[in-house]
Formats: C-alpha cells, sequence, structure tokens
C-alpha cells in the first residue's frame, strides 16, 4: 500500500507538469486595437486577448496578449437587409466580414500559432447586468475596456452622417470585439504561469446553449461552461473551470407587433465538475456581455429583455412633420409658386437619405411622395412593427450567481 501511494504521488506530479491544452471550440475574445479598413481578404490585423483563459485551476493565457490575425472572409450581404438599405438611399450596405486569427504573443515574449472559425465582430459590447451600479469593469485589463466604451454623442453623430452617404467603405472600428473559436487543440507551455487564485462572488461562464426568445420554450435545456476557477476565501479550489452548469428555461415571450420585444428568463440547477460527483445548486444570471445595439437588460430576477430607447420616437415625428410641410406650396409676391430647394431637400431626406434629397428637387410631388413613404415606414417600425427578440449566441459570456438548494 505504502509503495502504491508514493507511485500515485509521482503520477500526481509527473500530471501537474504537462502541458496544459485548450480543446477545439473554446473561444478567445480578442478586441481590435486600432480601426481597420476592409479592403480584401488576407489583410493583417492585430487585437489584445479581452479576458484570461485557464485551464482547471491555471492561468494559461493572460488578458492583454497580443493577437495576430487577418480578414478571413468577406461576404454579401441578405437580401432583406440590402432592401431596407437602399430605401435609405444607401447603396453599400455593411457587408459580412469575418476575421481568423493566426499567432498569440504572451507577456514572456514566446508566440504560439493557432487557427480560429472565422468569426463576425461587434462594433461595440456592452455588459448588462441585474443593477446598474453592478455593470462595472473592475479587474478588466485596461486595453480592454475600450471595447466596452459607449460610443460618444459626436461618434454617433459622425456615424449617422456617413451612413447616409450612398457609396461609403465598410471598416472595423477600434475596440470591435471578436469570438475566435479554436479549430485545433493548442497546446502551451507546462506551467508558464503561476496557479490562479482569483477570488469572486459570482461564476464566470459561457453559454453553450445558443438561445433566443423566438424559439425558446418553457423548460428547454441549457447548457453553460465555467471558464474562470472560483476559489474559497483561503484559496482552496471550490470549482474548477471546464465545470458543466445545466438548466432550463423558465419563462420565454417572443417579440410581437405592435413593438414589443421579447423576454427570456433561465435558472441553472446543477453543477458537474470535470473529475467528483455532479451538486445540485441554484443559479441565476447577474450580468451578459451583448451586442451594444441589442439593447440588453436585466431585470430583478435575472430575465433579460430587450429595452427601446425614448428616443426612437423622435426621427418618426420630424419626419411626418416634414412630410405634412410637403403638401404646403409657398408662393412670392408676383404670385410665382416659390421652388424650395430646401424643404425638397428635406422631404427627400426623411424618405431616402442622400439619394432622396437629389431625387426629390424633380418636383414638389414627388418630394411629397419620398416623405410620406419615409414617414410611413418609420411610423409602422416604430409603432406597428414586429420588436426585437432576445438572442444569446454560442459562447456570449455570462456571470451567475450559484447558491445551494
Amino acid at each position: 500500500m505504502r509503495g502504491f501511494a508514493i507511485l500515485f504521488l509521482i503520477a500526481m506530479a509527473a500530471g501537474a507538469q504537462q502541458a496544459p491544452v485548450l480543446a477545439p471550440g473554446v473561444p478567445l475574445r480578442v478586441m481590435l486595437e486600432r480601426h481597420v479598413s476592409i479592403k480584401r481578404e488576407g489583410e493583417p490585423i492585430q487585437g489584445r486577448l479581452v479576458e484570461p483563459i485557464y485551464v482547471y485551476d491555471r492561468l494559461v493565457l493572460p488578458a492583454g496578449s497580443t493577437v495576430q490575425g487577418h480578414i478571413a472572409k468577406i461576404g454579401g450581404v441578405p437580401a432583406g437587409r440590402r432592401i431596407a438599405a437602399i430605401l435609405s438611399g444607401n447603396f453599400t450596405p455593411a457587408r459580412e466580414v469575418r476575421a481568423g486569427f493566426d499567432a498569440i504573443t504572451l507577456p514572456d515574449g514566446s508566440r504560439l500559432s493557432l487557427q480560429t472559425v472565422p468569426s463576425l465582430g461587434t462594433a461595440h459590447t456592452a455588459r448588462a447586468a441585474k443593477s446598474a451600479a453592478k455593470a462595472g469593469l473592475d479587474g478588466m485589463d485596461p486595453a480592454a475596456i475600450l471595447a466596452y466604451k459607449q460610443p460618444g454623442k459626436l461618434s454617433r453623430l459622425k456615424s449617422r452622417l456617413f451612413s447616409m452617404l450612398p457609396y461609403h467603405r465598410q471598416g472595423w472600428s477600434a475596440g470591435t470585439l471578436f469570438n475566435g473559436a479554436l479549430e485545433a487543440p493548442l497546446t502551451l507551455p507546462p506551467a508558464a504561469y503561476p496557479a490562479a487564485s482569483p477570488e469572486s462572488q459570482q461564476v464566470y461562464a459561457r453559454l453553450l446553449t445558443p438561445l433566443s426568445s423566438a424559439n425558446a420554450r418553457k423548460g428547454s435545456p441549457v447548457e453553460a461552461m465555467v471558464t474562470r476557477p472560483v476559489f474559497s476565501a483561503d484559496h482552496t479550489l471550490v470549482i474548477p473551470e471546464g465545470t458543466r452548469l445545466s438548466g432550463e428555461v423558465v419563462e420565454a415571450q417572443r417579440a410581437r407587433m405592435l413593438h414589443r420585444n421579447g423576454k427570456l428568463l433561465f435558472v441553472f440547477h446543477q453543477f458537474q465538475p470535470p473529475a467528483g460527483p455532479a451538486q445540485s445548486t441554484q443559479g441565476y444570471l447577474e450580468e451578459v456581455d451583448a451586442d451594444f445595439n441589442a439593447h440588453l437588460a436585466l431585470d430583478s430576477e435575472g430575465a433579460a429583455r430587450v429595452t427601446s430607447s425614448k428616443t426612437r420616437f423622435i426621427f418618426p415625428a420630424i419626419a411626418a412633420a416634414v412630410a405634412g410641410l410637403s403638401l404646403h406650396q409657398d408662393v412670392n409676391a408676383q404670385g410665382v409658386p416659390d421652388q424650395d430647394i430646401g424643404g425638397r431637400a428635406e422631404s427627400g431626406a426623411v424618405g431616402l437619405g442622400l439619394i432622396g434629397t437629389v431625387l426629390a428637387q424633380a418636383s414638389r410631388p414627388l418630394a411629397s411622395t419620398i416623405a410620406f413613404s419615409g414617414a410611413a415606414f418609420s411610423l409602422y417600425t416604430t409603432f406597428i412593427g414586429r420588436g426585437a427578440n432576445v438572442v444569446l449566441p454560442l459562447n456570449t459570456p455570462v456571470q451567475v450567481s450559484l447558491r445551494s438548494r
């Protein structure tokens, strides 16, 4: 028995020195450091790792590591999006461009080759939490905070004016975030970094089940995987990386007409460590990372909802007022109808953007037609059309609070 115990300890020590391996499918969250113009496939890009990567109880890829990649694929534009863009006077709608990542440089200067599945980028990312006060970015790598910064008013105005041009070049802004899933196993240097011991009241995880309020049903299974180990106050490992969380959808409401948005609530009931028995628990969603433009929010129960900004009423009101004024015809002192170039320009702009501004100069009836079409479309999408669904793609980062049951 004594000899067996010695052999067991030797085997454990040897296992501890084995090189950690990241399995295929593990996502690397990479943020672009600078603006990239989309020109052709194969162009090099560079970013930084936003979130650290762990294997069981060890930190293997620290946040802030430099990642090199390239523009992997420049795709087309879905028909529905193209038609909507043309109706707004945009003849160069955004194409589906994907990035691939080829290598990562660690803080000690070592470089590792890797291969990721081409992924789409998110221009602005937001962190939704039960309480706005909790949705902070404390502890995040300073370089990564750029991906979570809300665009300023000037930036949004410039983007809006730029998008009104009928022809413009597409690009990725600095801070664009990608989820590049590994296509092949990535072997890392053994004991490259000491054992990590982050203390947290919440569990960091990523969804293994893509969810949408459009098709989710009550009782549908939900799975997630823990991405950071959890330690107790005395640095004892409690939940290792790789632990699976299992639960189910509790409530799902799809988006409906009259601009009613969707809702999604799910709870975890069990966690299964890589080694050891499964344990019962109650896990509630505390925070989730999502596209800033998705306007996602969490209520006090942890249900994800799509919020509607009150500013969405401004443009329909302006469009309706401009459409009404387009019917008014001014005449000068001699009784000659005024050309009203400015009024026609406004009428065309609310319907077809810059293109409408030019077309509206042809005649007043055409300007009115364009204005009323634009106003009708705006009123329909704002008040009558279907709202937005809650969409949580595969590998969506979440934070969950676990309570013993």
